[in-house]
């Protein structure tokens, strides 16, 4: 069958439960194929509620799932400051298990400092998607995830790292620039981070900050790249839909920023 949207012959199709369509992998979510589905329950629902009615080139996005869980039958919810705390302590823990098992001086205040880097580059990454789609006039709040938390738990112990605990919910009217310029804003602090890092690394002259500063600019130019990537549910799906220019332009700056921090990173 051919996506509907791409027109790409695909096997195993995702059928949009909007619009009722088939599309490949890259666009079966709903703001990736401009589902007019959503649009038209977003503005029926909306209209009934009093609420303005949409642009013509914006959607509702509306996602507000709570992580919850059921003991002797009550029901516990965790506030954003809690979620917040227990999936940087989480990230923390992945940092600390690099940091231990991997090459490093066994130097108590080098692997904490390592630990914090490593988890800032994860919790800054998802605040500035926060932060910016708040400025847009949009609902925006970290919330951990059953899965990403298993997942993460699995990684302190296991040689292979995948973390993330959690995501930024976002819910309101955004359209397509809105959507890619909060998606970009992520990879674009770890940039900024990598260039912070990279720099400080020539200056410094101690040789725990000077590794520490290395491993900085390598862990956030990586994360950078890696979020870049056109696929699914990552940003650079959403940034590529806004503007292929834009992503293009970031995508080989990531690229550059991973290859120049690798090299110093093995070589010096």
């Amino acid at each position: 069958m051919k996506c509907q949207y791409c027109g790409l012959d695909v096997s195993l199709p995702f059928r949009c439960p909007f619009c009722g369509k088939y599309f490949c992998v890259e666009h079966r979510l709903p703001e990736l194929h401009n589902c007019q589905g959503v649009r038209r329950a977003s503005m029926a629902h909306w209209a009934s509620l009093g609420e303005p009615i949409l642009k013509e080139d914006s959607m509702r996005v509306h996602n507000k799932p709570k992580l919850s869980f059921k003991i002797s039958g009550r029901l516990l919810r965790f506030t954003e400051i809690i979620h917040l705390t227990i999936g940087t302590l989480l990230v923390i823990s992945v940092g600390l298990s690099i940091a231990i098992e991997g090459s490093f001086p066994a130097d108590p205040f080098l692997i904490l400092l390592l630990a914090l880097i490593f988890s800032s580059a994860f919790i800054l990454h998802e605040l500035c998607h926060k932060f910016v789609a708040k400025i847009y006039g949009l609902w925006a709040e970290f919330r951990l995830t059953l899965l990403g938390i298993i997942i993460t738990l699995i990684s302190i112990f296991s040689p292979i790292k995948i973390v993330s605990p959690g995501t930024v919910i976002v819910s309101g009217e955004a359209n397509k620039e809105i959507i890619g310029k909060t998606s970009l804003s992520g990879p674009l602090v770890n940039l900024m981070l990598f260039l912070t890092f990279f720099v400080s690394s020539l200056l410094i002259g101690t040789f725990s900050l000077k590794t520490a500063f290395i491993w900085g600019s390598l862990i956030n130019a990586f994360v950078a790249l890696l979020n870049l990537i056109p696929f699914g549910f990552l940003d650079g799906a959403k940034v590529f839909w806004w503007n292929k220019y834009v992503w293009f332009l970031v995508f080989i700056a990531s690229l550059l920023s991973t290859i120049t921090a690798l090299k110093v990173f093995l070589y010096g």
